[in-house]
């Protein structure tokens, strides 16, 4: 928008706060109501911790659940919800004529304004490929291109990136949420080994954490070096006519082996399937692929996460089965009162 607007190509829209907020759906009596519900909950289960009464695994969920709550509602007090209508922008030009400022000679992939910025936030990549995982075994959701490219909105899921303050504070909500599940490192759980395996899966939380910011920081890294050499390489071959370019012979990427057909042939297909698991997406998005020293990792970061919530949530059902006799008393809330006399 800041780019047609500076363009001259569209006027700048009138947007007054008071029309925003006419399209939000939930007003701020709700939310206040909402959060007094769950912080009921919270004051609830620190009450019984407070009077020794026996907390169940299912409690301290919740309690993570809440506590990751708060905070987006807090974050998000201002976000309008629900809005459907939305505001349509003219513009004094056809989309065509927009498109020969494109500095870059490349097929646009969300929108036709791609060219103005792609900058992304590279774990807003790295959702869009589990994402993709996710529509090729047939569970689709959120925003999806259809056949001709186009989308119909822009997905949340897609982020600028985020200066290092605001990552570091992700990394302290994190970091609290999966804290709150060593409360039952020395819980009554009904057997030893789902105790043990209780606490196996929260130290894999937390090791998720920490892998994932090592993670983090080299992708920036590689996020770093990656982007001058790009916008270089494409100087570099914008300088050459595309006749002669056509006219280059393309190198084999596994030249060394020429004399081997066959086993060329198998590194090839090898090589496509890691360029498949590099770019999953739908139309080959360039601006989508990741390296793979950094997807494999991540796949492997995801699936151990994915087991280590699963089971918390197996094993708040199945602890439900034999529970102290202290988990179905009351608080006694007259006792936090101070008594005179």
């Amino acid at each position: 928008m800041y780019w047609l607007v500076k363009k001259g190509w569209v006027q700048q829209p009138l947007f007054k706060r008071s029309m925003v907020e006419d399209k939000n759906k939930v007003d701020p009596m709700l939310r206040v109501i909402t959060l007094l519900q769950i912080s009921y909950f919270l004051v609830g289960v620190i009450g019984r911790w407070a009077q020794h009464l026996f907390v169940t695994t299912a409690e301290l969920t919740t309690a993570s659940f809440i506590f990751c709550s708060v905070l987006s509602a807090g974050f998000w007090w201002h976000k309008p919800c629900d809005v459907v209508a939305p505001e349509n922008i003219e513009l004094d030009k056809t989309l065509d004529e927009i498109a020969k400022e494109a500095p870059l000679d490349r097929k646009w992939q969300l929108t036709p304004l791609d060219f103005v910025s792609r900058d992304e936030w590279w774990w807003s990549k790295v959702w869009w490929n589990y994402l993709n995982i996710l529509r090729r075994i047939g569970i689709c959701f959120g925003s999806e291109a259809s056949d001709d490219g186009t989308i119909d909105r822009i997905a949340d899921s897609v982020q600028r990136p985020l200066p290092r303050l605001q990552q570091y504070m992700m990394l302290a909500v994190t970091a609290g949420c999966f804290a709150i599940f060593f409360l039952a490192w020395d819980h009554a759980f009904p057997t030893p080994i789902e105790r043990t395996i209780w606490r196996i899966v929260c130290i894999l939380l937390m090791g998720t954490m920490a892998f994932g910011l090592a993670i983090s920081e080299a992708a920036q890294a590689y996020e770093a070096v990656k982007k001058p050499m790009s916008d270089w390489s494409w100087r570099l071959s914008r300088a050459v006519p595309l006749t002669q370019q056509s006219e280059r012979p393309k190198p084999t990427r596994f030249f060394r082996m020429a004399r081997y057909p066959r086993a060329q042939e198998v590194m090839e297909r090898i090589d496509r399937y890691c360029d498949g698991i590099r770019n999953n997406s739908r139309n080959g998005d360039p601006d989508l692929k990741l390296p793979l020293k950094i997807i494999l990792p991540l796949y492997v970061l995801g699936f151990v996460y994915m087991f280590s919530r699963s089971y918390i949530l197996i094993a708040d059902a199945i602890g439900l089965r034999l529970q102290p006799p202290s988990a179905y008393s009351s608080v006694d809330w007259q006792k936090f009162w101070p008594h005179f006399g």
